[in-house]
């Protein structure tokens, strides 16, 4: 009983996984960066960076004039506003950087202003957030290596998927392509920047043919997938499980409780699997979701009893109105306008 709730998790991881092949964009949000190595430290924050321009693959064509060397860089753009700063930069005991997904997120956080202020002030924006940091000059100057080297990797990238070759391969051959571009451009810096998406984007791809392998019994099935989840690096996996569980969980419940168990029997089986404190946040929820299928179990059958009983258009209208305003909460009549959306939708009609 229990396998067929497991398979039914993992398809969905499938599908899950299946989203990081974003081919047209480069992505700016990343997973937690590969194993640090224990020498490496991360520098201080500095200040809010203010600060000589080169250029930042497709920014904003708009021309503005270029910060003078020492000059304080404008106010920060919109999107940049009230947020803080992402990423990280980490030096080793030796003095050198450490490039990895933290720094990628770093430059990532400024980039993301990208179309909204000139390309020559993004990049300047971030050496004076890296100097701020006070880095060793080694490190210093191979953050400023990789910045650019970067940069070059991102406009490639756009490059290489504007191709009218890439329409024609496979999701496979495009992340080969861009891996092999990251190299090109990065380096060996390439493995700690990308190193862990690209592993996961392995499994990913793997994960999909199994998929589609329709000579695969569900067993034989089941098992590879089980494989492959073993190639995620141990941080990746433990998250993806944290992920999972919940819907583990409540597949095994399901099937519990369509086997005929009672409510002691699903209580016990909570406290068996995840704890007293889970399980009382779970019966907690349960309580909870019972409650508002009533509330909105009992307005479906008073609006239903005004469209008998009121003739009028408009008139019904606004008393449907009035009493979807007197039951519920502003929060609460989004709820109820989703949940009658997804019923029409499914042609099971609300009243």
């Amino acid at each position: 009983m229990k396998s067929r709730a497991v398979i039914l998790v993992v398809a969905l991881c499938a599908l899950l996984g299946a989203g990081v092949f974003s081919w047209w964009k480069v992505r700016a949000e990343d997973a937690p960066g590969p194993a640090v190595p224990p020498s490496a430290v991360q520098v201080a924050q500095g200040p809010k960076p203010l600060g000589t321009p080169s250029a930042v693959p497709g920014a904003a064509a708009t021309p503005s004039p270029a910060p003078q060397a020492g000059s304080p860089l404008p106010p920060l753009p919109g999107s940049l506003k009230d947020t803080e700063e992402d990423g990280a930069v980490l030096v080793d005991a030796s003095g050198h950087l450490v490039p990895n997904a933290d720094l990628r997120r770093f430059f990532n956080y400024y980039l993301s202003a990208t179309g909204e202020e000139p390309a020559s002030l993004i990049r300047e924006r971030i050496l004076t957030a890296l100097r701020a940091k006070k880095l060793p000059a080694a490190a210093m100057d191979e953050a400023v290596q990789v910045l650019d080297d970067y940069l070059a990797y991102l406009e490639g990238a756009r490059g290489l998927a504007s191709k009218g070759s890439a329409a024609t391969m496979d999701t496979a051959e495009r992340l080969e392509s861009l891996r092999k571009l990251r190299r090109e451009h990065l380096g060996g810096a390439a493995d700690g920047l990308f190193g862990q998406e690209e592993a996961v984007d392995a499994v990913a791809v793997e994960r999909l043919k199994l998929m589609q392998d329709a000579s695969l019994t569900r067993e034989e099935r089941e098992q590879r997938m089980a494989a492959l989840e073993e190639r995620l690096p141990p941080d990746v996996r433990a998250s993806r499980e944290e992920a999972v569980r919940p819907l583990r969980q409540q597949a095994v419940e399901q099937e519990l409780l369509a086997g005929g168990a009672t409510a002691e029997d699903l209580h016990q089986h909570r406290l068996s699997t995840v704890g007293p404190e889970a399980t009382e946040r779970l019966e907690a929820l349960d309580a909870e979701r019972a409650q508002w299928k009533q509330r909105l179990a009992d307005f479906r059958a008073k609006r239903a009893a005004l469209g008998q009983s009121e003739p009028d258009p408009a008139r019904r209208q606004a008393a449907v109105q009035r009493l979807l305003f007197d039951s519920f909460t502003p929060e609460e009549r989004l709820r109820v306008e989703a949940a009658d959306s997804i019923e029409a939708a499914s042609g099971s009609g609300g009243g």
